[in-house]
Protein backbone atom coordinates (compact mmCIF):
# COMPACT_ATOMS: atom_id res chain seq x y z
CA UNK A 1 0.00 0.00 0.00
CA UNK A 2 1.24 3.44 -1.11
CA UNK A 3 2.16 6.80 1.24
CA UNK A 4 0.54 9.46 0.30
CA UNK A 5 1.67 12.90 0.32
CA UNK A 6 -0.94 14.95 2.67
CA UNK A 7 -1.77 18.74 2.74
CA UNK A 8 -4.25 19.37 5.55
CA UNK A 9 -6.24 22.50 6.32
CA UNK A 10 -6.33 23.76 10.02
CA UNK A 11 -4.40 22.00 13.06
CA UNK A 12 -2.88 18.42 12.64
CA UNK A 13 -2.83 16.52 16.15
CA UNK A 14 -0.37 13.50 15.03
CA UNK A 15 -1.40 10.35 16.71
CA UNK A 16 -0.25 7.20 16.72
CA UNK A 17 -3.81 5.31 16.45
CA UNK A 18 -6.87 7.39 15.56
CA UNK A 19 -9.35 4.90 17.10
CA UNK A 20 -10.85 5.12 20.56
CA UNK A 21 -10.11 3.74 23.43
CA UNK A 22 -11.32 -0.14 23.28
CA UNK A 23 -12.42 -1.50 26.85
CA UNK A 24 -11.74 -5.33 27.51
CA UNK A 25 -15.60 -6.00 28.13
CA UNK A 26 -15.11 -8.76 30.35
CA UNK A 27 -11.91 -9.58 32.35
CA UNK A 28 -9.36 -10.84 30.66
CA UNK A 29 -9.19 -14.15 32.37
CA UNK A 30 -12.19 -14.86 30.35
CA UNK A 31 -16.23 -14.83 31.15
CA UNK A 32 -19.33 -14.60 29.58
CA UNK A 33 -20.43 -10.70 28.55
CA UNK A 34 -24.32 -9.69 28.14
CA UNK A 35 -25.43 -6.70 25.95
CA UNK A 36 -26.03 -4.44 28.59
CA UNK A 37 -26.27 -1.01 26.72
CA UNK A 38 -23.92 1.89 27.91
CA UNK A 39 -26.26 4.64 28.71
CA UNK A 40 -24.13 7.21 27.48
CA UNK A 41 -24.35 6.16 24.11
CA UNK A 42 -28.48 6.23 23.94
CA UNK A 43 -29.57 9.09 22.02
CA UNK A 44 -31.73 11.24 24.72
CA UNK A 45 -35.50 11.18 23.05
CA UNK A 46 -37.30 10.47 26.06
CA UNK A 47 -39.13 7.29 26.93
CA UNK A 48 -39.95 4.52 24.83
CA UNK A 49 -41.45 1.02 24.81
CA UNK A 50 -38.84 -2.16 25.18
CA UNK A 51 -40.41 -2.96 21.81
CA UNK A 52 -42.72 -1.46 18.85
CA UNK A 53 -43.89 -3.89 16.41
CA UNK A 54 -43.10 -1.61 13.38
CA UNK A 55 -40.25 1.07 13.51
CA UNK A 56 -40.12 3.42 10.51
CA UNK A 57 -36.05 4.62 9.23
CA UNK A 58 -36.24 7.21 6.26
CA UNK A 59 -32.96 6.93 3.99
CA UNK A 60 -31.63 10.04 1.88
CA UNK A 61 -29.49 7.78 -0.06
CA UNK A 62 -29.71 5.22 -2.50
CA UNK A 63 -29.05 1.54 -1.12
CA UNK A 64 -27.43 -1.57 -3.11
CA UNK A 65 -27.89 -4.92 -1.58
CA UNK A 66 -24.71 -5.70 -3.89
CA UNK A 67 -22.22 -3.43 -1.49
CA UNK A 68 -23.27 -5.50 1.45
CA UNK A 69 -22.16 -6.32 4.41
CA UNK A 70 -19.75 -3.06 3.43
CA UNK A 71 -21.53 -0.09 3.35
CA UNK A 72 -20.78 3.01 0.91
CA UNK A 73 -23.30 5.41 2.05
CA UNK A 74 -24.71 6.74 5.15
CA UNK A 75 -28.25 4.55 4.52
CA UNK A 76 -26.33 1.51 3.42
CA UNK A 77 -24.54 2.71 7.27
CA UNK A 78 -27.68 2.62 8.42
CA UNK A 79 -29.50 -0.86 6.85
CA UNK A 80 -26.20 -3.00 6.74
CA UNK A 81 -25.74 -2.23 10.81
CA UNK A 82 -29.39 -4.17 11.63
CA UNK A 83 -28.76 -6.94 9.05
CA UNK A 84 -25.40 -8.24 9.37
CA UNK A 85 -22.76 -8.93 12.44
CA UNK A 86 -19.37 -8.78 12.83
CA UNK A 87 -18.07 -10.73 15.93
CA UNK A 88 -18.09 -7.72 18.44
CA UNK A 89 -19.17 -4.07 18.15
CA UNK A 90 -17.91 -1.34 20.00
CA UNK A 91 -20.14 1.32 21.67
CA UNK A 92 -19.36 5.07 21.74
CA UNK A 93 -17.11 4.39 24.78
CA UNK A 94 -15.38 2.51 22.61
CA UNK A 95 -16.19 -0.67 24.91
CA UNK A 96 -16.28 -3.95 23.34
CA UNK A 97 -20.07 -5.40 23.04
CA UNK A 98 -21.22 -8.98 21.84
CA UNK A 99 -22.40 -10.11 18.24
CA UNK A 100 -21.66 -13.11 17.00
CA UNK A 101 -18.80 -13.56 19.74
CA UNK A 102 -19.72 -13.91 23.06
CA UNK A 103 -16.92 -14.81 25.17
CA UNK A 104 -13.32 -13.76 24.29
CA UNK A 105 -9.89 -14.03 26.09
CA UNK A 106 -6.19 -12.50 25.51
CA UNK A 107 -3.27 -14.87 24.82
CA UNK A 108 -0.04 -14.17 25.08
CA UNK A 109 0.48 -10.44 26.38
CA UNK A 110 -2.25 -9.63 23.55
CA UNK A 111 -0.75 -10.90 20.54
CA UNK A 112 -3.50 -13.47 20.41
CA UNK A 113 -7.22 -13.28 20.72
CA UNK A 114 -9.61 -16.10 21.57
CA UNK A 115 -13.61 -15.64 21.08
CA UNK A 116 -16.61 -18.23 20.88
CA UNK A 117 -19.35 -17.76 19.44
CA UNK A 118 -22.52 -17.46 20.63
CA UNK A 119 -24.54 -20.40 21.27
CA UNK A 120 -27.09 -20.96 18.73
CA UNK A 121 -25.85 -18.48 15.81
CA UNK A 122 -27.20 -19.37 12.97
CA UNK A 123 -27.76 -17.09 9.33
CA UNK A 124 -31.31 -16.16 8.61
CA UNK A 125 -31.69 -19.57 6.35
CA UNK A 126 -31.48 -21.56 9.48
CA UNK A 127 -27.98 -22.95 8.73
CA UNK A 128 -25.29 -22.71 11.69
CA UNK A 129 -22.89 -20.60 12.13
CA UNK A 130 -19.04 -22.15 12.17
CA UNK A 131 -15.81 -20.73 13.10
CA UNK A 132 -14.67 -21.59 9.58
CA UNK A 133 -17.43 -19.16 8.34
CA UNK A 134 -15.49 -16.36 9.94
CA UNK A 135 -11.96 -17.35 9.04
CA UNK A 136 -12.36 -18.56 5.68
CA UNK A 137 -10.99 -15.90 2.84
CA UNK A 138 -10.66 -13.48 5.62
CA UNK A 139 -7.79 -11.80 7.03
CA UNK A 140 -6.16 -8.97 6.53
CA UNK A 141 -2.69 -6.73 7.36
CA UNK A 142 -1.07 -6.85 10.54
CA UNK A 143 -3.85 -10.00 11.49
CA UNK A 144 -4.62 -13.56 10.89
CA UNK A 145 -7.81 -15.94 11.39
CA UNK A 146 -8.03 -19.47 12.51
CA UNK A 147 -10.86 -21.94 13.59
CA UNK A 148 -9.46 -23.73 16.54
CA UNK A 149 -12.93 -25.45 17.34
CA UNK A 150 -16.56 -25.57 15.56
CA UNK A 151 -17.17 -22.13 18.16
CA UNK A 152 -14.17 -21.16 18.63
CA UNK A 153 -11.59 -18.65 16.48
CA UNK A 154 -8.34 -17.11 17.06
CA UNK A 155 -6.96 -13.48 15.93
CA UNK A 156 -3.23 -13.67 15.84
CA UNK A 157 -2.03 -9.87 15.67
CA UNK A 158 1.37 -9.14 14.46
CA UNK A 159 1.39 -6.28 17.50
CA UNK A 160 0.01 -7.31 21.13
CA UNK A 161 -2.65 -5.11 22.10
CA UNK A 162 -4.19 -5.03 25.94
CA UNK A 163 -7.50 -4.34 24.75
CA UNK A 164 -9.88 -6.33 22.32
CA UNK A 165 -8.62 -5.15 18.85
CA UNK A 166 -10.82 -2.89 16.88
CA UNK A 167 -10.75 -4.79 13.87
CA UNK A 168 -13.50 -7.16 15.60
CA UNK A 169 -15.67 -4.86 14.23
CA UNK A 170 -14.74 -4.20 10.85
CA UNK A 171 -17.61 -4.63 8.70
CA UNK A 172 -15.08 -6.88 6.49
CA UNK A 173 -15.52 -9.87 8.71
CA UNK A 174 -20.00 -9.47 9.26
CA UNK A 175 -20.64 -12.99 7.89
CA UNK A 176 -22.29 -13.52 4.72
CA UNK A 177 -23.11 -16.17 2.17
CA UNK A 178 -24.82 -15.52 -1.26
CA UNK A 179 -28.60 -15.96 -1.36
CA UNK A 180 -29.79 -18.22 -4.05
CA UNK A 181 -32.07 -15.17 -6.08
CA UNK A 182 -28.68 -13.27 -5.84
CA UNK A 183 -30.22 -10.64 -3.98
CA UNK A 184 -29.15 -9.60 -0.07
CA UNK A 185 -26.44 -11.49 0.95
CA UNK A 186 -28.00 -14.18 3.72
CA UNK A 187 -26.24 -13.05 7.49
CA UNK A 188 -26.97 -13.71 10.67
CA UNK A 189 -28.40 -10.56 12.65
CA UNK A 190 -31.49 -10.31 14.18
CA UNK A 191 -33.68 -8.78 11.02
CA UNK A 192 -33.66 -10.27 7.56
CA UNK A 193 -34.18 -8.64 3.83
CA UNK A 194 -34.79 -10.48 0.55
CA UNK A 195 -35.54 -9.36 -2.66
CA UNK A 196 -39.24 -10.18 -2.01
CA UNK A 197 -39.30 -7.49 1.13
CA UNK A 198 -37.88 -4.92 -1.39
CA UNK A 199 -39.25 -2.29 -3.46
CA UNK A 200 -36.80 1.01 -5.21
CA UNK A 201 -38.88 2.78 -2.33
CA UNK A 202 -38.76 0.57 0.76
CA UNK A 203 -36.75 -2.24 2.29
CA UNK A 204 -38.96 -4.35 4.83
CA UNK A 205 -36.73 -6.35 7.44
CA UNK A 206 -38.30 -8.50 9.65
CA UNK A 207 -37.10 -10.94 12.86
CA UNK A 208 -38.01 -13.88 14.00
CA UNK A 209 -40.41 -12.40 16.69
CA UNK A 210 -42.36 -10.85 13.78
CA UNK A 211 -41.01 -7.35 14.38
CA UNK A 212 -40.54 -5.40 11.22
CA UNK A 213 -37.95 -2.38 10.20
CA UNK A 214 -39.57 -0.33 7.18
CA UNK A 215 -36.86 1.72 5.48
CA UNK A 216 -38.34 4.21 3.45
CA UNK A 217 -35.86 5.80 0.72
CA UNK A 218 -36.80 9.59 -0.25
CA UNK A 219 -38.25 10.16 -3.81
CA UNK A 220 -38.14 12.94 -5.55
CA UNK A 221 -34.82 14.60 -3.47
CA UNK A 222 -36.96 15.57 -0.37
CA UNK A 223 -36.39 14.44 2.28
CA UNK A 224 -39.34 16.70 4.30
CA UNK A 225 -41.75 14.30 2.78
CA UNK A 226 -40.16 11.05 5.06
CA UNK A 227 -40.77 13.78 8.19
CA UNK A 228 -44.01 14.42 7.38
CA UNK A 229 -44.89 10.72 6.31
CA UNK A 230 -44.12 9.94 10.22
CA UNK A 231 -40.74 7.52 10.07
CA UNK A 232 -39.67 7.28 13.09
CA UNK A 233 -35.53 7.53 12.75
CA UNK A 234 -34.00 10.20 9.90
CA UNK A 235 -30.31 10.43 9.86
CA UNK A 236 -28.93 13.59 7.48
CA UNK A 237 -26.33 15.64 7.37
CA UNK A 238 -28.26 18.30 5.32
CA UNK A 239 -28.81 21.48 8.29
CA UNK A 240 -32.03 22.86 6.56
CA UNK A 241 -33.38 19.29 7.00
CA UNK A 242 -32.07 19.44 11.00
CA UNK A 243 -33.84 22.99 10.69
CA UNK A 244 -36.89 21.87 9.29
CA UNK A 245 -37.61 18.84 12.10
CA UNK A 246 -36.71 21.35 15.06
CA UNK A 247 -39.68 22.96 14.33
CA UNK A 248 -41.75 19.54 14.28
CA UNK A 249 -43.46 19.13 18.13
CA UNK A 250 -42.99 15.23 18.20
CA UNK A 251 -39.08 15.16 17.08
CA UNK A 252 -35.86 15.08 18.75
CA UNK A 253 -32.66 16.30 16.93
CA UNK A 254 -29.24 15.12 18.22
CA UNK A 255 -25.98 15.94 16.81
CA UNK A 256 -23.94 12.77 16.51
CA UNK A 257 -20.03 12.69 16.25
CA UNK A 258 -17.76 14.37 13.56
CA UNK A 259 -17.24 11.03 11.59
CA UNK A 260 -16.56 12.16 7.84
CA UNK A 261 -13.66 14.10 6.63
CA UNK A 262 -14.13 14.85 2.33
CA UNK A 263 -10.56 14.95 0.89
CA UNK A 264 -9.25 16.03 -2.69
CA UNK A 265 -7.32 13.48 -4.39
CA UNK A 266 -4.68 14.11 -7.01
CA UNK A 267 -1.83 12.86 -8.68
CA UNK A 268 -0.28 16.81 -8.42
CA UNK A 269 2.79 17.29 -6.16
CA UNK A 270 2.03 19.64 -3.09
CA UNK A 271 -1.11 20.99 -2.26
CA UNK A 272 -3.39 24.08 -2.18
CA UNK A 273 -5.02 25.46 -0.21
CA UNK A 274 -8.50 25.85 0.08
CA UNK A 275 -10.17 28.33 2.91
CA UNK A 276 -13.74 28.25 4.30
CA UNK A 277 -15.05 25.59 2.51
CA UNK A 278 -17.68 24.65 5.11
CA UNK A 279 -19.47 27.46 4.20
CA UNK A 280 -19.84 25.98 0.63
CA UNK A 281 -21.36 22.98 1.20
CA UNK A 282 -25.11 22.43 3.46
CA UNK A 283 -23.83 19.84 5.86
CA UNK A 284 -22.72 21.02 9.17
CA UNK A 285 -18.92 21.04 8.69
CA UNK A 286 -15.93 22.44 10.04
CA UNK A 287 -12.02 22.67 9.48
CA UNK A 288 -10.85 19.11 9.04
CA UNK A 289 -9.02 18.33 12.46
CA UNK A 290 -6.32 15.64 12.78
CA UNK A 291 -5.06 12.02 13.84
CA UNK A 292 -5.94 11.00 10.17
CA UNK A 293 -5.55 7.30 10.00
CA UNK A 294 -4.31 7.63 6.14
CA UNK A 295 -1.28 9.94 7.83
CA UNK A 296 0.56 6.24 7.67
CA UNK A 297 -0.08 3.32 5.80
CA UNK A 298 3.17 1.76 6.02
CA UNK A 299 1.97 -1.60 7.76
CA UNK A 300 -0.16 -1.93 5.07
CA UNK A 301 2.43 -1.89 2.44
CA UNK A 302 2.28 -4.76 -0.23
CA UNK A 303 5.60 -4.35 -2.28
CA UNK A 304 5.71 -0.66 -2.42
CA UNK A 305 4.51 2.62 -4.72
CA UNK A 306 3.33 2.94 -8.11
CA UNK A 307 3.66 6.46 -9.96
CA UNK A 308 1.09 8.74 -10.37
CA UNK A 309 -0.26 7.81 -13.43
CA UNK A 310 0.88 10.10 -16.39
CA UNK A 311 -1.58 12.99 -17.30
CA UNK A 312 -3.72 13.47 -20.11
CA UNK A 313 -4.79 15.93 -21.92
CA UNK A 314 -7.99 17.74 -22.54
CA UNK A 315 -10.43 19.37 -19.94
CA UNK A 316 -9.37 19.29 -16.08
CA UNK A 317 -12.27 17.27 -14.28
CA UNK A 318 -13.02 17.09 -10.72
CA UNK A 319 -14.42 13.71 -10.68
CA UNK A 320 -17.35 13.45 -7.36
CA UNK A 321 -20.07 11.06 -6.46
CA UNK A 322 -23.32 12.50 -7.73
CA UNK A 323 -25.36 10.86 -5.09
CA UNK A 324 -23.24 13.03 -2.23
CA UNK A 325 -24.60 16.72 -2.09
CA UNK A 326 -21.51 17.61 -0.40
CA UNK A 327 -19.19 16.18 -2.60
CA UNK A 328 -21.27 17.93 -5.65
CA UNK A 329 -21.10 21.02 -3.34
CA UNK A 330 -17.37 20.94 -2.94
CA UNK A 331 -16.24 19.66 -6.67
CA UNK A 332 -18.03 22.81 -7.83
CA UNK A 333 -16.23 25.08 -5.29
CA UNK A 334 -13.20 23.53 -6.34
CA UNK A 335 -13.42 23.72 -10.00
CA UNK A 336 -14.17 27.12 -9.50
CA UNK A 337 -11.16 27.89 -7.59
CA UNK A 338 -9.12 25.81 -10.06
CA UNK A 339 -10.47 26.43 -13.33
CA UNK A 340 -11.67 22.82 -13.50
CA UNK A 341 -15.03 21.38 -14.19
CA UNK A 342 -16.72 19.10 -11.86
CA UNK A 343 -18.23 16.23 -12.93
CA UNK A 344 -20.37 13.46 -11.58
CA UNK A 345 -20.07 9.69 -11.34
CA UNK A 346 -22.03 6.81 -10.39
CA UNK A 347 -20.11 5.80 -6.51
CA UNK A 348 -19.02 2.83 -8.30
CA UNK A 349 -17.82 4.08 -11.42
CA UNK A 350 -16.12 7.14 -9.04
CA UNK A 351 -14.13 4.10 -7.41
CA UNK A 352 -12.57 3.33 -10.72
CA UNK A 353 -11.95 6.48 -11.85
CA UNK A 354 -9.85 6.90 -8.72
CA UNK A 355 -8.47 3.34 -9.00
CA UNK A 356 -7.37 4.56 -13.03
CA UNK A 357 -6.33 8.14 -12.17
CA UNK A 358 -7.03 9.87 -14.88
CA UNK A 359 -8.38 12.52 -14.30
CA UNK A 360 -7.35 15.68 -12.51
CA UNK A 361 -8.78 15.51 -9.46
CA UNK A 362 -11.23 13.55 -7.02
CA UNK A 363 -13.36 14.23 -4.22
CA UNK A 364 -13.72 11.45 -1.82
CA UNK A 365 -15.44 10.92 1.38
CA UNK A 366 -13.15 9.21 4.59
CA UNK A 367 -14.31 7.67 7.47
CA UNK A 368 -12.57 9.65 10.46
CA UNK A 369 -12.86 6.31 12.39
CA UNK A 370 -11.80 3.20 10.76
CA UNK A 371 -11.70 -0.72 12.33
CA UNK A 372 -9.32 -1.73 9.63
CA UNK A 373 -7.13 1.30 7.45
CA UNK A 374 -5.54 -1.17 5.63
CA UNK A 375 -9.22 -2.50 4.21
CA UNK A 376 -10.40 1.69 4.08
CA UNK A 377 -7.43 2.50 2.00
CA UNK A 378 -7.74 -0.10 -0.35
CA UNK A 379 -11.35 0.35 -1.12
CA UNK A 380 -11.16 4.00 -0.93
CA UNK A 381 -7.91 5.58 -1.99
CA UNK A 382 -5.50 4.74 -5.13
CA UNK A 383 -2.79 2.90 -5.10
CA UNK A 384 -0.23 5.47 -7.04
CA UNK A 385 1.24 7.73 -5.05
CA UNK A 386 -1.62 10.82 -4.22
CA UNK A 387 -1.72 14.09 -2.38
CA UNK A 388 -4.30 13.78 -0.35
CA UNK A 389 -6.26 17.45 1.09
CA UNK A 390 -8.45 17.27 4.09
CA UNK A 391 -11.29 19.78 3.06
CA UNK A 392 -13.95 19.57 5.98
CA UNK A 393 -14.98 17.27 8.59
CA UNK A 394 -19.01 16.55 8.83
CA UNK A 395 -21.07 15.05 10.73
CA UNK A 396 -25.11 13.63 10.46
CA UNK A 397 -27.92 14.56 12.83
CA UNK A 398 -30.37 11.80 14.05
CA UNK A 399 -33.94 13.14 13.72
CA UNK A 400 -35.77 11.08 16.18
CA UNK A 401 -39.68 10.40 16.94
CA UNK A 402 -40.46 10.59 20.95
CA UNK A 403 -41.71 7.55 22.32
CA UNK A 404 -41.31 5.27 20.07
CA UNK A 405 -38.12 3.24 20.33
CA UNK A 406 -34.32 3.52 21.63
CA UNK A 407 -31.78 4.40 20.07
CA UNK A 408 -27.70 4.16 20.60
CA UNK A 409 -24.85 4.98 18.48
CA UNK A 410 -21.12 2.92 18.17
CA UNK A 411 -17.60 4.69 18.75
CA UNK A 412 -17.71 5.70 14.68
CA UNK A 413 -21.02 7.45 14.87
CA UNK A 414 -23.41 4.55 13.46
CA UNK A 415 -26.87 4.77 15.06
CA UNK A 416 -29.19 1.60 15.53
CA UNK A 417 -31.56 0.13 17.53
CA UNK A 418 -31.51 -0.44 21.37
CA UNK A 419 -31.49 -4.76 21.50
Amino acid sequence: MPAYRLSVLGVIVLAACAHPRVGTGVPTGGGETHAVVNDRCVLSTGAAPSRAPVIKIGLTDPIDPRHAPIPTNDGERLVFRHLYETPLSFDCDGKATPELAEKWVKDDGGRRWTFRLREGAQFWDGAPVTAQDIVFGRGGAGYTLGALETKVVTVALAKQVDEVPLILSDPGLAIVKPAPDTSWPIGTGAFWATSATTTAQEIRAQNGRGDTLVFRIASGGDARDLLDAGVDLLVTRDRSLRDYAATLKDRVVVALPWDRTYVYVTPEAGGTRFDGLEQAVRAEARNPEGGFWWLDLRPCAAGGTTSPPPATGGQRRILYSRSDPTARELAGRLAALTRAVATPRSPDDLKAAVAAGKDWGYIVALPRMTADPCRSARELLPEWSATVTALVDTRPTAIVRRGVARWAYDYDGTVHLVP
